[in-house]
């Protein structure tokens, strides 16, 4: 259980908590994307843990089979079966307000599947963990949720280039959402975006 908790459980704590910071991202390669791969491997090994075939846990967990696949596409690159063949992006997720502005939401990892779409990282692997702590049995006391920023509005939607998660920063994606009457959100266009990223003291 220990093992668990710290190759897996605490991993996702971590990368959780950065991806709700204002950071940019470069969309491909970054802290992020390594933090995230890791973790799919981690996940991914669960299947050696409790001695299963790959088929077995695959049909008992899509989430696994998702995960599974992006760690196998993160360790090797292109995949025999072309159809499990994959990508890692990054987005940053913004919400908007008419007469209010944007508010950053978090940053999101994208699981970009040939076959299987696209999904949260995040909410797969989250549903994944899950699923490997009821098949092992493991008594953690740990629930997990996808954290969000602060509730503050802004005129624009900027963000921060920190050197110290991303090496490099040639561009960034972005994607907005309005709030439904009943909490959710949905995806929107606002009229008119105006994207800034800051250095330290200095606006790019």
């Amino acid at each position: 259980m220990h093992r668990f908790l710290n190759d897996i459980v605490k991993p996702w704590d971590e990368l959780n908590s950065l991806l709700a910071q204002r950071y940019a991202f470069q969309p491909n390669v970054s802290d992020i994307t390594r933090l995230a791969g890791g973790l799919a491997v981690a996940i991914r090994h669960q299947v050696d843990v409790v001695g299963w075939k790959d088929a077995t846990a695959n049909e008992e967990s899509f989430e696994h089979r998702l995960v599974a696949d992006a760690a196998d596409f993160w360790k090797h690159g292109s995949l025999r079966k072309s159809e499990r063949n994959n990508r890692l992006t990054a987005s940053a997720l913004f919400e908007y307000s008419p007469g209010q502005g944007f508010r950053f939401l978090r940053n999101a990892l994208f699981v970009e599947h040939v076959t299987l779409g696209q999904h949260d990282f995040m909410i797969a692997s989250l549903a994944a963990i899950h699923f490997w702590i009821k098949t092992r049995g493991l008594n953690i006391a740990w629930s997990g949720a996808v954290k969000e920023a602060g509730p503050d509005f802004h005129a624009t939607a900027f963000l921060y280039f920190n050197p110290n998660y991303c090496i490099s920063m040639s561009s960034v994606r972005a994607r907005f959402f309005a709030r439904n009457t009943d909490g959710t959100l949905s995806a929107v266009d606002p009229p008119e975006v105006r994207i800034e990223i800051f250095q330290p003291q200095t606006a790019i």
